[in-house]
């Protein structure tokens, strides 16, 4: 039953030694040389794995991209989006030189670093019985700020209507009675 399946797919030669097995190293470029003994299965694996052999690796890297992200604050008039990608950026940078970050340590640096108008938000956050991901992030937090934009611009009372469209002493100002 096996044998079929090894012709048709030209694999034969391999079981009865007629063609050589492959060797266990092949050339990227010239001159570099990559075992297969990682056993990528895949171009992607493969890719990571070159990369994470050729990135350069130093202790001084490591040490800065931790401190950067322990210490990620927004800034001033900083957007949401462009904060959650600086952090992102350093869980990245880490990831490449072999040091992942846990999702839940990438939000607890986020949420601590954040402006104290999201005081409110952080300890709904902190509080909650599961865990937030990091891709949640965005979200309530964009969210918190519709509503606080909302909240900042109340609606105009009817009181500040009423005064508009009508002048004290003008005709259409209904005159109050004394008695």
């Amino acid at each position: 039953m096996i044998e079929p399946f090894l012709i048709i797919n030209n694999l034969m030669g391999y079981v009865d030694g007629s063609i050589p097995c492959p060797s266990k190293t092949f050339s990227v470029t010239e001159g570099v040389t990559v075992s297969k003994e990682n056993h990528s299965t895949t171009s992607h694996a493969l890719w990571l794995s070159l990369e994470k052999e050729y990135t350069p690796h130093s202790t001084s890297r490591e040490y800065t991209l931790k401190t950067q992200l322990l210490r990620i604050e927004m800034h001033g008039d900083e957007t949401i989006s462009a904060y959650l990608n600086h952090a992102q950026e350093y869980a990245d940078a880490l990831a490449t030189i072999g040091e992942r970050v846990k999702d839940k340590d990438l939000v607890m640096l986020v949420v601590s670093g954040l402006h104290e108008e999201y005081n409110d938000l952080k300890t709904t956050i902190t509080a909650r019985q599961s865990l937030t991901a990091f891709s949640e992030l965005h979200a309530l937090l964009s969210d918190h700020d519709y509503m606080l934009g909302k909240t900042r611009a109340p609606a105009p009372s009817i009181t500040s209507s009423f005064a508009a469209n009508y002048v004290v002493g003008s005709p259409s100002m209904p005159e109050a009675h004394q008695a």
